[in-house]
């Protein structure tokens, strides 16, 4: 089967795809007001833009790789940090060898097409594409490698180009005050102190800096018709100086603060010197996406900094960006609910190919002018021909994986390796498993996320948290006893816990009781410490309980605090519509959709509020997108029916 690219006449002569990891659009948007991001702006002027919504669990080889293949993490097969070593006792870092399905470049080089791929998550070794690849596994690691040291074997495609690509490295005793100054301004007397960051901030710009050189040397050649280049820094910068970011918070030292305040700042502007570099090289003829994976709490969402007190992953807003610009691209255009499942669909669009069936995401076709997108096809997998991915034998060294590990321990991803490999072993394929079920749970596949969770042994089978997941589970397929019965087993502290508690009032109103889903949350809100979320999730069990007024406060005080809820804005949507405010239930609607179009209660409460208003054909496409994300729910299918009616279209 031969797949014929379209030839629209809007469409670009190639696509430049930068992804900037946890890059938020509350970050972003002051530092252009501020004139602090110029090349952004510029090309916001004269394109698209829009939130992405992330999908859970939000961890970044799993995302990454999801952008890249249009596809969950159930079906490319990167479910984590590290996987066990294929051939051996211990583990090792994800590698390209354990995604199950083709990545963009892959699909391109089965079509003739000459694609850059630099530093992409989980992506050594590299894999023998048509053009040029750099994996992710390119940092300096030993404490003695020196400027100018080898890059690991396997990380260039093709290998002749190894030792350009090492002459690209900046090796952190390269990263000069001129360098440092910029995110510390008192960086001499900071270095003075005792256990002073200013090492690892020049650790961190090294790092950004070299995937930057690399991919620009790349780009240089000409070749290519696809670019796409993973810039790290942002989010590694917030693991390390987000809490040091205004307004101080309570738990941060004055001398810290006062220190690093200026860090993410400075990264996001560091960025935005590095994009007009890459638009430059790229040309006027090129479509040029800015994208992240997710975003980056900033403000008082900030979870409590101290060691102990929060994971990596606590600090991740579930909303990336998406900025697009150049041919094919609509100047001015508003991306709505959009997500990282868009990308792919998006991107081959531009490149003039079809998406799949087997990729959920859509086309993003609001911000495109000039293109249109190819009939999709069932699925790229059974495509002929050679796509560039690793044969199935392929191993890495286990020395490179170690090595490789020592940055995800620095970063307080994983934990480090204990004396039994084989223990490390097992846990990680039960860790792994955990975020496949947290996968199903997100996609609301809740039998199974309980198929997955069966097959995770060891200690962590009988966690608090295996259970409460196990518990959701159940709660999604309506088995209130069974998800009772899980959080009767948890453990003191957890079971007392707000999440089971939270959980307790879900099954409560899945039995009826919406009133004792109310006491349940009230008791909860009442509690010395703060519960994050309690007011949006009393409002829901309030408006459940049919006390509306008390449910309309609640959820507006949630919107006070968070904005960009797309849950909140929903429910409170249908609540505006209940009370017969058809023109307010539209615009929270549409403010819901906007952030997330996978809502098809909001795509109910929005059909619903245009039919009272008489825009019968709007409502249509709004029943419409309700149907097509919750096929088996009957009242959509009546709903779509006598809109297509009053609007004159027939069955």
């Amino acid at each position: 089967m031969r797949i014929e690219r379209r030839n629209d006449s809007g469409r670009p002569k190639r696509v430049l795809l930068v992804g900037w990891d946890a890059a938020d659009w509350q970050m972003i948007r002051p530092l252009l007001d501020a004139g602090h991001m110029p090349t952004l702006a510029r090309l916001l002027s004269r394109g698209a833009s829009g939130n992405l919504a992330t999908t859970r669990p939000i961890l970044s080889p799993i995302l990454w790789n999801t952008i890249a293949t249009g596809r969950r993490a159930d079906a490319h097969g990167v479910l984590g940090f590290t996987e066990p070593v294929p051939d051996g006792p211990g583990i090792r870092p994800t590698a390209s060898t354990s995604r199950r399905c083709k990545a963009l470049w892959n699909i391109l080089t089965q079509c003739g097409l000459r694609s850059n791929v630099v530093g992409w998550y989980a992506s050594h070794p590299a894999e023998p594409i048509a053009g040029a690849m750099v994996s992710n596994q390119f940092e300096f690691r030993a404490e003695d490698d020196a400027p100018g040291a080898p890059l690991p074997a396997g990380a260039v495609h093709p290998a002749e180009l190894a030792a350009t690509m090492a002459e690209c490295r900046v090796h952190p005793s390269e990263v000069d005050a001129s360098a440092v100054l910029p995110f510390v301004p008192d960086a001499a007397l900071e270095l003075a102190r005792e256990g002073n960051r200013v090492g690892k901030l020049m650790q961190l710009i090294a790092q950004t800096a070299s995937i930057h050189a690399m991919a620009t040397r790349l780009m240089e050649r000409g070749d290519w018709d696809f670019t796409a280049v993973y810039y790290e820094g942002i989010d590694r910068f917030g693991h390390e100086f987000m809490e040091f970011h205004p307004p101080r918070m309570a738990e941060v030292d004055e001398r810290d603060f006062a220190a690093y305040r200026h860090c993410m700042n400075g990264i996001y502007r560091f960025h935005d010197m590095m994009l007009e570099t890459l638009l430059g090289l790229a040309g006027p003829d090129t479509a040029v996406l800015v994208i992240s994976d997710h975003g980056y709490w900033n403000d008082h969402r900030r979870p409590d900094p101290r060691p102990g007190k929060a994971g990596p992953v606590d600090w991740h807003r579930p909303y990336g960006i998406f900025a697009g610009g150049g041919p094919g691209i609509r100047a001015g255009a508003r991306v709505h609910g959009a997500s990282i499942l868009d990308v792919a669909p998006t991107v081959l669009a531009l490149m003039g190919l079809p998406a799949a069936d087997d990729m959920p995401g859509r086309v993003l076709s609001e911000a495109l002018e000039g293109v249109e997108a190819p009939q999709r096809i069932a699925t790229w997998e059974s495509v002929p021909g050679e796509c560039g991915m690793h044969a199935a034998e392929l191993r890495v060294d286990p020395e490179e994986a170690r090595a490789a590990l020592a940055q995800l321990v620095d970063l307080g991803y994983i934990d480090p390796l204990g004396a039994d490999d084989e223990a490390t072993r097992r846990d990680t394929v039960a860790s792994n498993r955990l975020q496949l079920a947290q996968s199903h749970v997100d996609s609301g596949q809740h039998a199974r996320a309980l198929e997955a969770l069966a097959g995770i042994e060891g200690p962590l089978a009988a966690t608090d948290g295996v259970r409460m997941l196990r518990a959701t589970a159940h709660a999604g397929l309506g088995d209130a006893a069974s998800a009772e019965a899980e959080l009767a087993a948890l453990h003191g502290d957890a079971r007392e816990g707000a999440g089971a508690a939270v959980l307790r009032a879900r099954l409560r109103l899945v039995t009826g009781d919406a009133a004792g889903a109310v006491e349940l949350l009230r008791a909860l809100a009442a509690r010395p410490e703060p519960v994050e979320g309690i007011d949006a999730m009393l409002g829901r069990v309030l408006a459940a309980a049919g006390r509306d007024a008390e449910a309309e406060g609640a959820l507006r005080r949630a919107l006070d605090a968070e904005p960009e809820d797309a849950g909140t804005l929903g429910a409170l949507a249908a609540l505006r519509l209940r009370a017969g405010d058809a023109e307010e239930a539209l615009e929270l609607g549409l403010r819901a959709a906007a952030l997330d179009m996978r809502q098809p209660r909001v795509h109910m409460t929005v059909g619903c509020a245009l039919m009272a208003v008489g825009e019968h054909g709007e409502a249509v496409n709004a029943f419409a997108a309700c149907v097509a994300h919750a096929p088996g729910w009957a009242e959509a299918r009546q709903a779509l029916a006598a809109a297509r009616a009053a609007a004159g279209q027939g069955a």
